[in-house]
């Protein structure tokens, strides 16, 4: 995603991975941000195991104040150990919009509450404050979605993009910055053992890469429709399940297949994959070489030739690469797998 207002970012010292001559085969956009926008911050709200109708009231009524966030999405998924998860994102358009928010609403109160640490409910919270030159969006069509619904209008279709790295060339620090983990290739696996009664706040190490990867079908003529949900969407599913299962193969911190909700809770023709990854060159590699990926490719390419590239089916990413300051991954009274528990160091909150 790019930004409307002028930065001065160091010089490239890292290659683009575009050819200079590259003409992409078809069109895909991206998203601007409002004039003076430095960060962005997005929060992934969760509660996990049995349905818990008063974590939805309070969330709702939270997310609904004057400070409201621009945009709000629900979901579900099952985690790594096969527990059910409600998940809620919602996005601000800066940190100084998110701590108006947390002032206003009763959502501090509810989550320090005592009572979050006992019966069979665990909550997290994951915020994200994002510098601007650590972000890209990519999308299909000129529909808005995520982080790009509170942006500006879309401009022409980019370069950058249906080349491998093509998302590392639209995040404008990867031009002096190798966004590498200070882990190096390997997860750490050196984080909680006992969450129950607890509350733990993970400390985030520096280049975490997030992507959100969104299918929407609704708009889909029955033939396409047929297509995605018979051949595309199930090797997708399989790739997602094998990101969750197979961590330290790929250096995936957690993967969430995520099916979007309706205002009454019925599931949409919408999903995502939300994932955490050591760092951006894991994803890369996940995505250029792994079976599971080059499956997923395939299914889609062959929809594509199908329909001879007239497809209403909408796909859009969003990728992120973390500064390790700033980041709120805070978990209570959750089992020992989730989210980014396993991997990193975590302290005790309150």
């Amino acid at each position: 995603m790019r930004r409307d207002d002028a930065v001065h970012a160091p010089a490239r010292v890292c290659p683009m991975r575009m050819a200079a001559d590259w003409t992409p085969p078809y069109p895909a956009w991206s998203r601007t941000f409002p004039a003076g926008t430095t960060e962005v911050v997005v929060a992934w709200f969760g509660a996990q195991a049995a349905e818990d109708r008063a974590w939805a009231g309070t969330l709702h009524r939270a997310l609904a104040g004057p400070s409201a966030p621009f945009r709000i999405d629900v979901g579900r998924f099952v985690d790594r150990a096969g527990v059910a998860n409600t998940l809620t994102v919602a996005y601000w358009g800066g940190a100084a919009a998110h701590d108006a928010w947390r002032r206003e609403s009763e959502f501090e109160s509810w989550w320090a509450s005592p009572q979050r640490l006992a019966g069979p409910h665990g909550y997290f919270r994951e915020v994200l404050t994002l510098p601007i030159d650590r972000f890209e969006t990519l999308f299909s069509s000129t529909d808005a979605a995520g982080v790009a619904a509170g942006g500006t209008a879309f401009g022409e279709p980019v370069r950058e993009h249906a080349y491998w790295g093509g998302a590392r060339d639209r995040i404008p620090a990867s031009a002096y910055n190798p966004l590498v983990s200070p882990f190096g290739e390997t997860l750490p696996a050196h984080g909680a053992t006992s969450t129950r009664g607890r509350r733990l706040r993970v400390r985030v190490p520096e280049n975490i890469a997030v992507i959100r990867s969104a299918q929407d079908w609704s708009a889909c003529r029955d033939d396409e429709r047929a297509m995605y949900r018979e051949s595309v969407h199930p090797v997708l599913e399989e790739g997602m399940r094998f990101l969750r299962d197979h961590p330290l193969e790929v250096g995936c911190c957690d993967m969430r297949m995520v099916s979007e909700l309706d205002t009454h809770g019925a599931a949409t023709q919408r999903t995502y994959g939300l994932g955490y990854f050591l760092s951006l060159g894991h994803l890369e590699r996940w995505a250029e070489s792994h079976p599971t990926h080059l499956a997923i490719f395939d299914s889609f390419l062959k929809m594509v030739e199908r329909f001879q590239g007239q497809l209403d089916l909408r796909l859009w990413h969003e990728v992120s690469v973390l500064p390790g300051a700033g980041q709120v991954f805070e978990y209570v009274n959750c089992h020992p797998q989730t989210g980014l528990l396993p991997w990193f160091a975590s302290d005790a909150v309150g």
